[in-house]
């Protein structure tokens, strides 16, 4: 199980070290797993901080296979 940022994020504009990923680039790194479920979910929403944002993630449950 996992949460990745997609490529839509918009955490993406910082310029920081984070990790954006498309589907397919996921589905390639659980070769070898059968994915259970994918959730892709894009939103606006606040952070922790209360700062608006886009959301883009990818919600992977996987098991080993």
């Amino acid at each position: 199980m996992g949460t990745f940022l997609g490529e839509n994020d918009s955490w993406k504009e910082l310029k920081k070290p984070l990790l954006f990923f498309k589907l397919e680039e996921i589905k390639e790194m659980f070769k070898g797993f059968e994915i259970v479920k994918i959730d892709n979910i894009e939103k606006d929403d606040r952070t922790g901080l209360g700062v608006m944002k886009h959301w883009h993630i990818y919600n992977v449950v996987a098991k080993k296979i």
